[in-house]
């Protein structure tokens, strides 16, 4: 049988494994979570490259695991974020699929966007709306030193970024926990301030989260986490997967 898994901290909530054991168990694969602590990370890494065909990474380490690969590709390069790793040869390959699922998620063109956070999520995002034609950010974030390394990271694309909120634009991101894990008061006063033609929610949570249901047009977590599980798969396996087998998966049906 062979292994694939997700590292992050914390994972106990995480809808991966229903949903790509949708697809893997039907192949002869196994997907399983594990929790890894910070200083354990390069260890969890080098145990999967033995052990496992691939694995994906999930927050807080999509930026920190680039130093435990072999070589990264594709739009991994472009933000130094990586969200899947395919072992091959006792390599390992890091890939972010979380663009190309958003690249497949937002239809037509995007001007402006506001996105929430800095991380690799963040960056993420905002690579896949400048390929969808947005080159006009703002930056919201609780450090201002990771908004400015992000602000400077999107004007190396000849984009133009300001720091704090704009109160018009085509799209509101939310790439931080906040509507999954911790309270999001603060994000839907954010959003409430604006106007926003499209809303962009990397959380998920069962039942949608709040940002989610006050927004009239939105991209939910659950459709991107079940977009990027399929491209990672198409990684591992050269496969295009049933995304809607997947998806039943993660509602539980």
């Amino acid at each position: 049988m062979e292994l694939y898994g997700l590292i992050g901290n914390p994972v106990s909530g995480s809808l991966s494994p229903k949903i790509q054991n949708a697809i893997l168990n039907q192949m002869g694969g196994i997907y399983i979570s594990f929790e890894v602590s910070r200083e354990h990370l390069n260890d969890a890494v080098n145990g999967l490259r033995v052990l496992s065909h691939g694995f994906n990474v999930t927050l807080p380490y999509k930026e920190d695991v680039i130093g435990s690969l072999d070589s990264i590709d594709g739009y991994a390069k472009d933000i130094l974020a990586v969200n899947t790793v395919k072992v091959e040869g006792g390599l390992l390959i890091g890939y972010n699929t979380d663009v190309s699922a958003l690249i497949a998620l937002v239809g037509g063109s995007v001007g402006s966007a506001l996105i929430c956070g800095a991380g690799g999520a963040a960056r993420a995002a905002a690579l896949a709306l400048f390929r969808k034609g947005c080159n006009s950010f703002s930056v919201v974030d609780r450090s201002e030193a990771r908004a400015r390394d992000f602000g400077n990271m999107l004007r190396s694309w000849g984009a133009s970024v300001t720091q704090g909120q704009c109160e018009i634009a085509d799209a509101f991101v939310n790439a931080t926990p906040m509507g999954m894990y911790a309270d999001d008061g603060p994000l839907i006063e954010l959003y409430k301030r604006g106007k926003y033609r499209l809303t962009i929610d990397l959380a998920y949570r069962a039942g949608g989260t709040t940002l989610q249901k006050i927004s009239a047009n939105a991209i939910n977590g659950l459709d991107i986490l079940v977009e990027q599980a399929a491209h990672s798969i198409k990684i591992w396996k050269g496969i295009e997967p049933d995304r809607q087998l997947m998806k039943k998966a993660a509602l539980g049906d």
